[in-house]
């Protein structure tokens, strides 16, 4: 028989740390949730019109852009992306935000496999413990080579990260991922961005 070889192609990587000043964070985020969920006493609502993956209550896709405390968290995890890219040597631009939101749970909601196109993506965990949450990213397979012999399956199509308050997860963006279900009565609240890659400094010459 020839001898074949196998090359394992297309790897992904999710990358995570704990937020510094989470817990000031995590109480600003807790006011603008406040505001946004009495709407008829602060007259400011920024949730979308249109429906998307995110089956909760969440605030509108520039909310960097409304609410300035949010702008600093992007600023923030940007700058520890971007500390991150430079001590591995990536070759990579720097990241400005492009979109950002608050989504917050109630029992028996969640969102469904989606993924952010060609951007970095982020999120925040928040406040999710005691809401059995679940940070899921699926693999699109087509077709899948399994042993007759194997009594179990020697593959996985979703990994699941267990949500923890102050991570940050940020990840390639056209990654589909999904978040479980919340089971419990408890809020549970998660802050999403995208980054835009930027090239800063002058084109080389070639």
């Amino acid at each position: 028989m020839i001898e074949i070889l196998k090359t394992p192609i297309f790897t992904h990587e999710v990358f995570s740390f704990s937020l510094p000043n989470f817990e000031t964070y995590k109480k600003q985020i807790e006011q603008i949730v406040l505001v946004e969920e009495n709407k008829s006493i602060h007259k400011i609502d920024t949730s979308p019109e249109n429906e998307c993956n995110v089956k909760a209550k969440r605030t509108a896709w520039n909310s960097h852009q409304k609410y300035f405390a949010l702008q600093r968290i992007c600023d923030d995890v940007s700058n520890y992306v971007e500390q991150f890219v430079a001590s591995e040597d990536y070759d990579a631009p720097k990241f400005e935000t492009q979109e950002c939101w608050i989504n917050w749970y109630g029992k028996g909601q969640n969102a469904l496999p989606h993924h952010h196109g060609s951007n970095l993506s982020a999120v925040l965990f928040v406040d999710v413990e005691n809401t059995d949450a679940n940070f899921y990213f699926h693999a699109d397979k087509n077709l899948v080579l399994h042993k007759k012999t194997d009594v179990h399956t020697n593959f996985n199509d979703i990994v699941e990260v267990k949500a923890k308050n102050g991570t940050v997860l940020f990840f390639d963006g056209s990654i589909s991922h999904s978040v479980s279900p919340n089971l419990t009565e408890k809020r549970r609240v998660t802050m999403a961005i995208n980054f835009k890659p930027v090239y800063t400094y002058e084109r080389s010459e070639y």
